[in-house]
């Protein structure tokens, strides 16, 4: 009796202590965002026998799943992807229209995210080349969290890739780091929009040489290979074959390869096709979690992370590969010990974390030639020699058109008013004419997009992506399973490796799932955007809302 009536005693004061810390938990203390580079929303369930049960099936077990979560804009690529996520509206408001676009005024191409007013902070051999967030035209739930309370909160954002560390931390990050494999130790870096000197405990992190020690490994698949079903065979001709291997298989000697690429001054971006590049994410992550003391006062604090890993995987073996089933799987650890390291650092329920994608993928243009289904090859050389040839024989011999790539048109307007034509008319004439072409399925002018509203279908996705000061004057899509070249000469059996960027259910269908604070476990099949992420997690902050917002908040989590 005595010892039951102890039981009863130490339960209670466990329970009263449980419901009183829940109860003083007003609000996470750290909101982790996560994005998988080129993640399709199948992934999730495509190799879910072979997860663990502490990465994606613990977040999908516990958390929110929104399985039909889409991206609303054209073009899907990185830099829109990560700034739509945590801006809450689309390229036609926060103008990042693309990776690059070409800019009209300035008569080139510029970067997203590059700064010429800007340094790169850290590079050991001195890389000038400026990064900054200042072509984002709003502000992000990042900005809008530090602003909140005076600056006392702070966002740490991280990445392989510039673009994805820059953008989601907005305009106010405390900082942005990145991989920067053109520097001989491949370290982690930032910029002089944030910092003079990277601090402490960054610079020792690099010191450890930890990128070195990742490329001294040879890369083997997790489980013995004939175990790899969901995938291709190990050795197919949908794979890009690395230089210095003779075939696209395992193993993935990269000590020997990395001999080759220093040639190159390429070795360290061997690293971003490899699961130690995801590895040495999560151990920055987790350094950056440590040393930034996030999550430890009232204040909420944001990390942003993105694995660009499965990305560039994709980009160079395909969605068939058995490399990129493997990266997954070994992802999918890195997942887990993430959340077992915010578990003891923040505290198991103190930190509200999503998971989703920038963009999704086509499957390799030659494998699904093969198997007989829908795809081509958008020629964007020949459709711009075409155009040429037959605006001269209408209109006269000049320059008509000032740049042609991909699926934008831009026009030159001091032509087309030097012979005193209409802009309109001349848009719309080269819009017909181009609508007849192969490949390609629909052309929309400037000015129908600026005048008309287009509810659904391709049309509104090419309107969420259009911006008037960075777009062309006409927007093409592509018919479905097309993937766009600029080699006149492609043969379509040749093509290897994924690709994205249309408006298609392959490329804007991905994943996204909530876990930790606030979250009840459930799914939803109603059909959302990413858009709707940053305003969920302002609901949930009691946050203003991002200066361009356009979602809305997801009513199920809460």
């Amino acid at each position: 009796m005595k010892k039951l009536i102890a039981i009863i005693i130490l339960y209670v004061i466990n329970t009263s202590i449980l419901f009183s810390q829940t109860e003083t938990l007003k609000k996470p203390k750290l909101v982790v965002g996560i994005v998988v580079d080129q993640m399709r929303f199948d992934q999730l369930y495509k190799y879910e026998e072979k997860y663990s049960n502490d990465g994606f099936k613990r977040l999908m077990r516990e958390g929110f799943n929104y399985k039909n979560t889409q991206y609303n804009y054209i073009p899907t690529v990185t830099a829109p992807g990560h700034a739509s996520i945590y801006t809450g509206t689309t390229p036609s408001m926060h103008g990042i229209v693309g990776n690059s676009w070409y800019d009209r005024y300035l008569g080139q191409d510029v970067d997203n995210v590059k700064d010429t007013t800007e340094i790169i902070i850290g590079s050991k051999e001195g890389n000038n080349t400026g990064i900054s967030p200042k072509k984002l035209l709003t502000n992000t739930i990042s900005d809008q969290l530090r602003m909140s309370n005076n600056f006392k909160s702070k966002v740490i954002s991280i990445s392989f890739k510039d673009r994805a560390a820059v953008l989601p931390g907005g305009h106010t990050a405390n900082a942005a780091y990145w991989h920067d494999w053109q520097t001989s130790p491949g370290y982690f870096v930032s910029s002089s929009y944030y910092m003079n000197e990277l601090p402490d405990w960054v610079t020792k992190f690099n010191n450890l040489g930890r990128s070195n020690q990742y490329l001294d490994t040879v890369w083997n698949t997790l489980y013995p290979l004939e175990n790899y079903i969901e995938s291709a065979a190990d050795n197919n001709k949908y794979e890009w074959i690395l230089r210095g291997k003779s075939s696209p298989t395992f193993p993935y000697d990269f000590k020997k390869l990395r001999e080759t690429y220093k040639e190159l001054n390429t070795e360290y971006q061997l690293l971003w096709i490899s699961p130690y590049g995801d590895k040495l994410l999560t151990d920055f992550a987790m350094e950056a979690i440590k040393n930034e003391n996030l999550g430890v006062d009232d204040a909420t604090d944001m990390l942003t992370i993105s694995y660009s890993v499965p990305d560039v995987v994709g980009h160079t073996f395909g969605l068939q590969s058995v490399e990129l089933e493997d990266i997954y799987l070994r992802l999918d650890l890195e997942i887990g010990k993430l959340l077992k390291y915010l578990d003891e650092k923040v505290g198991k329920g103190a930190y509200t974390l999503f998971l989703t994608s920038d963009h999704g993928a086509i499957q390799v243009a030659s494998y699904l030639n093969d198997l007989k289904l829908p795809t081509g090859i958008a020629r964007i050389a020949q459709y711009k020699d075409t155009l040429t040839g037959y605006l001269n024989t209408k209109l006269g011999d000049d320059s008509w058109i000032q740049n042609f790539d991909g699926n934008q048109v831009y026009l030159n307007r001091s032509t087309i008013s030097k012979h005193g034509l209409q802009l309109q008319s001349v848009q719309q004439d080269v819009a017909d004419f181009l609508a007849n072409l192969n490949g390609i399925s629909g052309a929309l002018t400037a000015y129908n997009l600026q005048t008309n509203e287009y509810n659904d279908g391709l049309r509104k996705l090419l309107q969420n992506g259009y911006h008037q000061k960075r777009s062309g004057d006409i927007i093409l899509t592509f018919d479905p399973g097309f993937i766009q070249s600029s080699n006149s000469e492609l043969d379509i059996s040749s093509v290897k490796g994924a690709a994205h960027g249309t408006g298609y259910a392959y490329d804007t269908h991905v994943p996204l799932l909530w876990f930790g604070y606030g979250i009840t476990h459930g799914e939803s099949i109603r059909k959302i955007s990413v858009t709707d992420i940053s305003p969920t997690l302002a609901m949930m902050l009691n946050l203003q809302l991002p200066s361009g917002n356009i979602g809305n908040p997801l009513a199920e989590l809460f």
